[in-house]
């Protein structure tokens, strides 16, 4: 399965414990290819420089270390949502055919996205357990 995981997904996956580490690493042990794109690397980036200074070299380290491919960012954008800010997220999972956007965003879970199928860590987990 090819994953784009969104800015939320890592946050919680690199600096807290608990189910989205879980299945990150479950992901990374699987057949799964996961992705981020250039737009969220750099919002990914620049939330762990403004909201933790003092851990941004920790975390960096443990982001650069787990290998998550990093997709270019298109610049045309071919989707719409709700949250202007979702649209360059929503275009490059499309432009390079995501199965899944791992989010915790509720204006992606909430849009009815069929592919790229938006999912939360939850809806993922189970998906994966069935």
């Amino acid at each position: 399965m090819r994953i784009l995981v969104d800015t939320n997904v890592l946050i919680s996956a690199i600096l807290f414990r608990g189910r989205p580490r879980e299945l990150l690493m479950k992901l990374l042990e699987g057949n799964h290819e996961l992705f981020v794109s250039s737009y969220i690397d750099r919002e990914f980036r620049g939330k762990v420089r403004q909201k933790w200074p003092s851990k941004e070299e920790s975390v960096l380290a443990v982001y650069q270390e787990i290998g998550l491919q990093t997709l270019e960012s298109v610049t045309e954008h071919s989707a719409t949502l709700r949250d202007i800010k979702d649209i360059p997220i929503l275009s490059d999972a499309i432009f390079y055919d995501m199965d899944v956007i791992l989010t915790g965003d509720k204006d992606f879970l909430e849009a009815g996205l069929l592919r790229p199928k938006a999912m939360s860590v939850a809806m993922l987990w189970d998906y994966l357990d069935e």
